[in-house]
């Protein structure tokens, strides 16, 4: 039996194609963790999945064999030609384009096709990670479930707690809106070509509704992560005053620095703005 290694060179090489680096591509050749993703993924018939970056369809592939409806945004004109080929006809939905639309939005298709219940699961590219993750779970429905590949440290970083100097907005949204967990950590021969670094499979799921605008709030904030709180948040726009107020609303010391909170006292602050 062929390799995944062996089957995506001969895919790429039948296609006349090459790993790109300025997408990010380094595809998933560990049979045990692709098959790890797609059980923490839970495809089955009835799921509805959401796909950023399939490349060779490797991880598409398995999911449309488990009976998931999937639906793929590819970015690589050369590997949305060949998924054309191989995997539109077994019912694949595929879009060729960019996965984000803005920092702040997912392709149109990817938006819309959130209308219902969805999954998300990819073996993301390094550098739309976690725009992707964040502008996923800030939707108005967001996933049931996600479960992506990202590199090592930023599945750290969006673990991480008050206290971690990893501890920062991307945790504090994430954790907010639901509960990451760390399902296998990769080494850098688990994808061909082998980046340098280490990765993970996250998975998330859903636990409350984000409020809106809360992201964007908290990258504001925490650009002042030092400061105690009435000094982060005045310079983050509201006067001193006002910054006092809301800490005594929600029952928080103000001589507390901000990046000691928590995301509920986040939240919290957050609703007093």
């Amino acid at each position: 039996m062929a390799s995944l290694k062996s089957e995506i060179a001969e895919a790429l090489a039948a296609s006349g194609l090459a790993p790109l680096h300025r997408y990010g591509q380094n595809f998933m050749i560990d049979e045990r963790a692709v098959s790890a993703l797609i059980e923490a993924l839970g495809a089955a018939p009835g799921v509805r999945v959401a796909e950023v970056g399939p490349g060779t369809g490797v991880l598409t592939r398995r999911m449309i064999e488990a009976g998931a409806e999937v639906l793929a945004v590819e970015i690589d004109r050369g590997l949305a030609a060949h998924l054309t080929t191989t995997l539109v006809p077994r019912g694949l939905q595929l879009v060729e384009g960019d996965c984000l639309a803005s920092k702040t939005r997912l392709h149109p298709a990817l938006e819309a096709f959130a209308d219902q219940p969805w999954r998300l699961g990819a073996n993301l590219p390094y550098d739309v990670a976690l725009p992707v993750i964040l502008n996923a779970v800030a939707l108005p429905r967001p996933p049931d479930r996600l479960v992506v590949t990202i590199q090592l440290e930023a599945a750290q970083r969006l673990l991480s707690c008050p206290g971690d100097d990893a501890w920062g907005a991307t945790a504090a949204t994430l954790q907010a809106a639901g509960t990451p967990k760390l399902v296998r950590k990769l080494g850098p021969g688990s994808f061909f070509p082998p980046p340098r670094v280490d990765s993970a499979i996250l998975a998330w799921t859903p636990e409350r509704v984000l409020p809106a605008g809360f992201g964007t709030w908290c990258r504001t904030v925490f650009a002042y992560r030092r400061k105690v709180i009435p000094g982060a948040l005045r310079d983050a726009g509201i006067t001193r005053e006002q910054a006092v107020a809301a800490c005594q609303a929600t029952g928080i010391d103000p001589e507390r620095r901000l990046e000691s909170l928590d995301w509920p006292e986040l939240v919290a602050l957050y609703g007093q703005r």
